[in-house]
């Protein structure tokens, strides 16, 4: 199935992850079109409307968050189905979700996230303005709509005791003493091959995003000290509020942690890397995480061309990171400093000041 993708001009530099993205389920890409200032009514342009209304695909993929009316005065006019920037996430965590949990806060966020456009539809009903393509009626629409309502408060509660039992393991943890370590990061830097190489599981990974969506943890054992590592899910840039809010249950694993390790692709822009420091400590902010130490593992440094440029990004990254951040250049797929990681992880432990590891692994990496 081919689609059409509207990318709006705010995202140009970033053409390459959006299209990534939207490749992840419809790999057929038909036209691409950027928008500056999009029109009140289709979100689209007339030109472009015509553009679109002319091509072959079947769907048409909004990058970006669009209101309500925008969308249906748009598939009123184009007659094709419309997919914005959240429901497409959404559509690529549903690929990947196993667990129970990842099902219901997908259907969660997404139940959230239609519940606007049924409203408005309704009023479009109810104003005799919805003929042929959409026109279903009014009455069908408010019983969908109370049914979608009702199917939501029996989400919440169920996603309430699955929030309970795994609030009981963080207990649990906390009680027998472990310290709990959060690996985290934008999804596809390397995430889930740290946790192998560190923990060696076989958990799942790719190139295509989102390939975790449940937190995975496992024991740790460094020179006698055990910890539990745990791997969550990734993050994107501009995360919707509605997929934090549904995931909020999942994120509560980084909260309760001792030990942060971010892992960032050092083979990206330092524009994209910065980006991805700014976007993440954001969510941090909206999740309430403060005060723990935050370990920067510089991944993918396979893919540097040399010592001197991995030591650039370093220096550029310690710029945008806070107090409580050190920066490790890593590559977990072939375990380059990977051991040093883990024996930082034993020091923060032992109660080593951050200032002191800082120091050490910039003598370290002048040394090599």
């Amino acid at each position: 199935m081919s689609v059409d993708v509207v990318i709006p001009y705010k995202y140009r530099k970033f053409l390459d992850e959006e299209l990534s993205l939207i490749k992840t389920v419809y790999p057929e890409i038909n036209e691409v079109l950027m928008i500056r200032k999009p029109n009140p009514k289709y979100y689209l342009t007339l030109n472009k409307i015509d553009i679109v209304k002319n091509s072959s695909s079947q769907k048409i993929i909004l990058m970006d968050r669009v209101k309500p009316s925008q969308i249906i005065n748009l598939m009123r006019e184009t007659r094709k189905e419309i997919i914005d920037r959240i429901l497409l996430i959404l559509e690529i965590f549903a690929q990947h979700a196993g667990s129970k949990e990842a099902k219901l806060q997908i259907e969660l966020a997404r139940l959230k996230h239609q519940l606007p456009l049924i409203k408005e539809t309704i009023r479009y009903a109810k104003l005799g303005e919805l003929h042929g393509f959409l026109g279903a009626g009014r009455y069908g629409y408010e019983k969908y709509y109370r049914m979608m309502r009702e199917r939501e408060a029996r989400v919440r509660r169920e996603l309430e005791k699955l929030r309970s039992i795994r609030s009981r393991r963080r207990e649990h943890r906390r009680q027998m003493g472990y310290p709990h370590i959060s690996i985290i990061g934008y999804t596809c830097a390397g995430k889930t091959t740290l946790f192998n190489r560190l923990t060696h599981n076989l958990k799942p990974i790719g190139p295509e995003p989102f390939t975790t969506l449940s937190p995975k943890s496992s024991a740790l054992v460094i020179d006698g000290l055990k910890m539990i590592l745990t791997d969550t899910v990734g993050f994107i840039r501009d995360l919707p509020h509605e997929i934090i809010e549904a995931f909020y249950a999942t994120l509560e694993e980084i909260i309760d942690s001792n030990i942060i390790i971010h892992v960032i692709d050092a083979s990206k822009s330092i524009e994209a890397i910065i980006k991805e420091i700014v976007e993440t400590r954001r969510i941090f902010e909206r999740i309430g995480v403060h005060g723990i130490p935050i370990i920067i593992a510089l991944n993918k440094i396979d893919l540097l061309n040399s010592d001197e440029e991995i030591k650039d990004k370093m220096r550029l990254v310690e710029k945008y990171v806070g107090e409580n951040s050190i920066i490790v250049p890593i590559s977990a797929i072939n375990g380059k400093n990977t051991k040093y990681l883990l024996n930082i992880l034993k020091e923060i432990m032992r109660r080593y000041s951050i200032e002191n590891l800082r120091s050490k692994i910039w003598s370290q990496t002048r040394q090599r």
